[in-house]
């Protein structure tokens, strides 16, 4: 029988791949915008993007990023510098991106709804010399560049990019929203960079794809400030080919893609924009997630995949507009950056038809490690780790492999790993160990790998409640509980007791047509019949609402302070 060892270095997983999944694959030595500017080349005239109703090329992407990438050079801006991106999905976040790679720089996207503070935090933690901001939050912006390296606002609308009659319509009818620009000659408009001399073919800069960073994306800080994740090219060249490979099996040409997930977070950047734009994917582009919108532009496109996200996919079917037949034309559903609760997949398979497939990945790893098979997913699991890439289940204490079956950290090692936290030899020291001859990389997810190679995550690490002893994992308490006819969305947090270490509470949204009408008292009644004594929760909070991230996480932090300032009165 094989050692952990031996299972790890052949990586057992890959004996179960189906056929059509390659367990190796060769990733080009590319920068992440030369695969965009082969594409355009390939295909100048195909329509990859759609946002509010208008049609944006190939050629026509490519020009407005290139004048982009000629107005920041003409800024001065320098090989390796960094530029901010504080927009909304739009094609101004797409031409600013790649026109930033083209003129040698570093993109650092932002969250467009944090605040000064925050924002002033990752501008000087990133030494960004210029910022493109959306005209409805550069004054935020503006408040953050105090103390900063940034010499240049850039600032856009919305209509910057539709045609004269609609951005005239749009501004007439208020459709268009808009803010009055703070007078600083920091300040300029986006429009001075579309109508920009484009950077020279010759002029667009070759890099060195494994050393060059591409982007820093900072993680959320829920565990602290936020750390900045240096990608290289080569991390987001290799997860754009990573992930295809799994899913070209069931993939053409002609595929129309919801691209409501953000672009600044890396699981937008890579898994929409840059599959999208390498591969010839139709991008239905869309700034602000609404689900009534989004139901109807999935039917109004014809969208067949839907890279998600577990509150999303939940959202889309207890929609009041929800039908069965928008979802027609959708063959791939993708859900990352949370756990997905195996009874939120089994009620959206039951009210479509579709099966999500579930991944995983971090903003550490650019982002996906995890992918089930589209043609054959397991319900609960992340699936196996993606080809060319390396990934086990250690002990929480040690760097010690434990065996299939048993839980502890889930820690990776491949080509998409980051290169590191930038300037964070503390966070680096503890993110990463040396074992077996690779680099390894501590997710702080607690995970357990089974005689497959199937993957499961169990929960965050941080998120662990420790009750009398006991070891309890919300996600599991969530899952039962969302069996509850009448529950929507739950979260399971621990409270601080010095007598118990932690109590357990649970928040609760429920469906519309039970608000009101089911207690506290009920709904415990029900949990002390369908869990384990340990796991029940001392007290219900509902909730009209669960607060969720951009990126469509339950924020169990704000969940729990707001769970400990509301018992302390």
């Amino acid at each position: 029988m094989a050692t952990i060892d031996e299972l790890i270095a052949n990586k057992f997983w890959t004996r179960t791949y189906p056929q059509e999944i390659r367990a190796e694959i060769e990733i080009p030595k590319k920068s992440f915008h030369q695969l965009f500017l082969e594409a355009a080349k390939k295909k100048p005239n195909d329509v990859v993007v759609i946002f509010a109703g208008e049609q944006f090329t190939y050629r026509k992407l490519l020009d407005a990023s290139m004048r982009v990438a000629g107005y920041l050079k003409s800024l001065g801006l320098d090989s390796g510098d960094r530029v901010a991106l504080v927009l909304p999905n739009s094609p101004q976040f797409i031409t600013s991106y790649y026109g930033t790679l083209m003129a040698g720089g570093t993109v650092v996207p932002i969250n467009p709804l944090y605040k000064s503070t925050e924002l002033h935090y990752i501008l000087n933690k990133s030494k960004a010399r210029f910022v493109f901001s959306l005209d409805l939050f550069h004054d935020e912006v503006f408040r953050a560049l105090s103390g900063t390296k940034v010499e240049r606002l850039i600032v856009t609308n919305i209509a910057d990019v539709l045609s004269p009659i609609k951005s005239g319509l749009g501004r007439l009818l208020k459709k268009v929203p808009s803010k009055p620009l703070v007078k600083d000659p920091r300040i300029s408009k986006y429009s001075e960079a579309a109508s920009h001399r484009p950077i020279s073919p010759s002029a667009i800069s070759q890099v060195e794809p494994l050393r060059t960073p591409a982007a820093i994306c900072f993680t959320s800080g829920t565990t602290g400030l936020p750390k900045g994740a240096v990608l290289t090219h080569h991390n987001l060249v290799t997860n754009v080919h990573q992930s295809y490979e799994v899913a070209r099996a069931v993939l053409t040409e002609d595929e129309t893609v919801l691209a409501v997930l953000p672009f600044f977070h890396i699981y937008g950047q890579t898994a929409i924009m840059g599959i999208g734009l390498t591969f010839g994917f139709k991008l239905v582009v869309v700034p602000r997630p609404n689900i009534d919108e989004i139901l109807e532009l999935i039917e109004r496109y014809r969208i067949s995949i839907i890279f998600g996200v577990p509150s999303l996919y939940n959202a889309l079917i207890t929609s009041p507009k929800f039908r069965r037949e928008t979802f027609s034309h959708v063959k791939l559903c993708i859900s990352g950056a949370d756990k997905l609760h195996e009874e939120i997949a089994k009620r959206f398979e039951k009210a479509t038809g579709i099966r999500i497939v579930e991944g995983y990945g971090l903003t550490e790893t650019s982002p996906v490690t995890h992918l089930n098979p589209p043609t054959n997913p397991r319900l609960g699991s992340i699936g196996p780790p993606v080809p060319n890439t390396y990934a086990w289940v250690f002990r929480l204490d040690a760097n010690a492999p434990l065996g299939i079956g048993e839980v502890g950290e889930l820690a990776i090692s491949g080509p998409q790993v980051m290169d590191g936290y930038l300037e964070d030899p503390e966070a680096n020291k503890a993110a990463f160990f040396t074992l077996l001859g690779r680099r390894w990389f501590r997710t702080g997810d607690i995970a357990k790998v089974d005689e497959d190679g199937f993957f499961y995550i169990i929960e965050r690490k941080k998120d662990l409640i420790k009750y009398k002893g006991w070891s309890i994992y919300p996600a599991e308490v969530e899952n039962v509980v969302l069996k509850h006819e009448a529950v929507k969305s739950a979260a399971v947090v621990g409270v601080p007791d010095v007598e118990v270490g932690e109590r357990v509470v649970m928040i609760v949204a429920l469906k519309d047509e039970y608000k009101g009408k089911l207690t506290e008292e009920s709904l415990k009644a029900w949990c002390e019949r369908n869990l384990a004594p340990f796991q029940v929760p001392e007290k219900i909070i509902f909730k009209d609402e669960l607060p969720i991230s951009m990126t469509g996480k339950v924020l169990r932090r704000v969940l729990k302070e707001e769970v400990i300032s509301t018992l302390k009165r």
